[in-house]
């Protein structure tokens, strides 16, 4: 697997290697495999499921959804450590900090737009420090001396103070080692996620509402594709005798054996039928990206 890789194949090639379907992947992860079929198709994960997908193919998060950035191995600084990093995220973000920080000398070097990015000029780590509360800076502290540590890479969001608000800020960082073997040099770059941040935010919150939505349901509520593969459901609150490989077993058979009802819900957007002594209602509907999705109701 090469650096010229995307995520999608990289992905792809982890499990042809480990000899994991998408479907075995995805129950593992607790999602659809839609969800996964997205991903090798180069489609968006987010941090939580970067980090148990990693862990289940045992690979680092970084090098997964970004391929190798640094020569670990390099004892001077590597410029081609920033130009690889500036390629791969520039369609990210317009700004893009690149900074290296000396751990023999305590030399602190930021490009040259740290201001636009960090709203203050920063020559020294107590600059750096002043801009975040105790929790970021312990939680950037930890990162680093993990690096120093285990080598490898890391990625991480915290906030910094910024006029009479804040921003969110996405550190990625790794390790270069000195004349004695070690890590003697951390470099890598920053960049401005405020909007990305808020927006995973603001989802995770209607997640949470979302959920106690459907926990309040007193029966089974389901969404699927068109397909009728689960996206998500409320049958964890359900006092059913029906487990998850049961209700999808339904709902596939549902969709091959009335074909022309299901044609109906999507013609008129509604339908109800009564199959496998279930009483099944079903709603046809479009999300925010137009892809189309069903609700139904199982009573």
């Amino acid at each position: 697997m090469t650096e010229t890789q995307t995520f999608g194949q990289r992905l792809l090639a982890l499990l042809k290697q480990k000899k994991m379907s998408q479907l075995k992947a995805a129950e593992a992860l607790g999602i659809s495999r839609t969800a996964v079929n997205k991903w090798t198709k180069g489609g968006m994960i987010d941090e939580s499921n970067l980090e148990s997908l990693a862990q289940l193919l045992n690979v680092d998060k970084i090098w997964l959804k970004y391929g190798e950035y640094a020569n670990h191995s390099s004892a001077a600084f590597p410029s081609s450590v920033i130009r690889n990093i500036n390629e791969v995220h520039l369609q990210e973000s317009t700004e893009i900090v690149t900074w290296e920080w000396d751990l023999l000398t305590g030399e602190l070097n930021y490009s040259d737009n740290v201001e636009d990015v960090y709203g203050i000029k920063i020559t020294t780590n107590d600059d750096f420090w002043a801009l975040m509360n105790q929790e970021s800076k312990e939680k950037l502290i930890n990162g680093y001396s993990k690096i120093i540590r285990e080598g490898g890479a890391h990625e991480m969001d915290f906030k910094i103070a910024w006029d009479d608000g804040y921003r969110w800020i996405t550190s990625r960082a790794t390790g270069v080692k000195g004349p004695n073997g070690k890590v003697t040099k951390l470099v890598g770059i920053s960049l401005d996620n405020t909007e990305r941040k808020n927006t995973e935010l603001r989802l995770s919150k209607i997640k949470c509402y979302f959920n106690v939505l459907l926990a309040h349901f007193n029966h089974l509520v389901v969404f699927t594709d068109k397909a009728c593969e689960i996206l998500t459901s409320n049958l964890e609150s359900q006092s059913i005798d029906i487990d998850y490989l049961e209700l999808q077993r339904l709902l596939y058979q549902l969709a091959i054996n009335h074909k022309d009802w299901l044609e109906k819900v999507y013609q008129t957007g509604h339908g109800h039928i009564h199959f496998q002594d279930q009483e099944i209602s079903a709603s046809y509907h479009l999300n925010d990206e137009n892809q189309p999705f069903l609700m139904f109701q199982l009573k």
